[in-house]
């Protein structure tokens, strides 16, 4: 066994993102942080969760995602009350749609508040009030959920990670895991880039956008793809409050919500990038999905037309800000959640469809759940990471239909 762990510490985290992060502070909170070592290659967070838009909203068609959701407010009002800070705004989330599109709103309300989540039927006056930017007729056919929120995400896992380390964890930098050890259908460690090899009774891939190179090799190919994930931000003006509320336009596959006194706002286009995870490099800067659409341009330019008809300025109005980062879409719109049939002791927690941020503190809990072989909160069987024949990520094909589920995405 490597000197660098202790045999106490038998439970290892591949990555640092939101999940990697969020498993380690729910194993901490039921006392469990000395047993954990989260293992991390780079900067913590400094892949895909750094890059995400980082909408927290409760607003799902599935009672199970919003269990889900609901605990990452719970875990964001736990850290607080701990003293972290989240670079949360309460700002509530507006929905606006046309005249044509009022009904399936009015059911997706009455099916939220058959779930316990509470919302309202602002007037044309209050939505202007939440976003000015929007065109003024917007404002008749519109729902705001209250408790809808957003969130710096690296501060977000950088709180899940400080609370954990007081807890117990212990975050092991410069720890580029290559390969996970397993004997007798067992997990017995992890095999680092630098040739060291740690012990371990428990491991959990939470490596991203990068968790297929680690499990293809196991023989457990996850149903899942980085799909291009992107926004914009726009040059500051009068037009965006700075505590306007998130607003999702479903019928445009559209969102935005402010950012430093400009408006972030993303289309989710019809044919999405989509790339070979063994094409990822370690570093995402300057990491480009499409060379013929390097900035997104094209992508802009197919939902401008649409989009300008919820939010007049957008062609007026300089692009200040174009971030793009890997998002794990899977071809059934299901997250990769739990243990691996073939190896005990092998966990995975990936696929997060775009949804990381909301997810994390469900995902958090119901993995430590599963480690403790505590009875979870949700079940998880939707989530097995097996769920699918032996197939291949790689193929196009299959990378196709991760991408057609974030061009089918529900906003929310």
């Amino acid at each position: 066994m490597s000197a660098d762990l202790d045999r106490a510490r038998d439970i290892l985290i591949i990555g640092a993102g939101i999940f990697g992060a969020a498993i380690a502070w729910s194993l901490a909170r039921q006392g469990q942080g000395h047993r954990v070592t989260i293992l991390e290659r780079g900067h913590p967070a400094g892949g895909a969760t750094s890059r995400a838009a980082a909408l927290v909203t409760q607003i799902r068609d599935d009672p199970v995602l919003v269990a889900l959701a609901r605990e990452t407010f719970l875990a964001m009002q736990a850290l607080e009350a701990e003293g972290e800070h989240l670079g949360r705004h309460h700002a509530g989330a507006l929905h606006v749609v046309s005249r044509q599109g009022a009904e399936a709103l009015s059911q997706r309300a009455e099916a939220a508040a058959a779930l316990g989540i509470r919302s309202e039927r602002p007037s044309r006056a209050e939505v202007q009030a939440r976003a000015p930017w929007l065109r003024r007729q917007a404002g008749d056919c519109a729902v705001f959920f209250p408790e809808d929120c957003y969130v710096d995400p690296y501060l977000l896992a950088s709180a899940y990670l400080k609370a954990g380390v007081r807890g117990g964890v212990r975050l092991m930098r410069d720890a580029d895991v290559r390969h996970v050890l397993h004997a007798d259908a067992r997990v017995t460690g992890v095999e680092l880039s630098d040739g060291r090899r740690l012990e371990a009774r428990v491991v959990i891939n939470a490596a991203g956008a990068w968790a297929n190179l680690l499990s293809v090799e196991l023989g457990l190919p996850l149903p899942m793809a980085p799909v291009r994930s992107h926004y914009w931000i726009t040059e500051q003006a009068p037009i965006f409050p700075r505590n306007g509320a998130i607003v999702f336009m479903p019928e445009i596959r559209a969102y935005a919500r402010p950012e430093v006194g400009g408006l972030l706002f993303g289309i989710r286009e019809r044919s999405p990038a989509v790339v070979d995870a063994r094409k990822l490099p370690a570093d995402l800067s300057g990491f480009v999905f499409d060379p013929a659409d390097a900035d997104g341009w094209e992508s802009l330019a197919e939902g401008a037309d649409p989009l300008e008809g919820f939010f007049p300025a957008v062609r007026s109005l300089r692009i200040a800000h174009y971030v793009t980062g890997p998002s794990n879409y899977t071809d059934d719109a299901q997250l990769i959640l739990g243990a691996s049939r073939r190896i005990d002791g092998l966990f995975v927690a990936s696929g997060c469809n775009g949804s990381g941020i909301t997810f994390s503190g469900g995902v958090g809990r119901l993995l430590a759940e599963l480690v403790l072989h505590v009875s979870p909160f949700i079940s998880s069987a939707r989530f097995d990471p097996a769920r699918h024949a032996p197939f291949d990520p790689y193929a196009p094909a299959f990378l196709a239909r991760c991408a057609a589920t974030r061009a089918g995405k529900a906003s929310g």
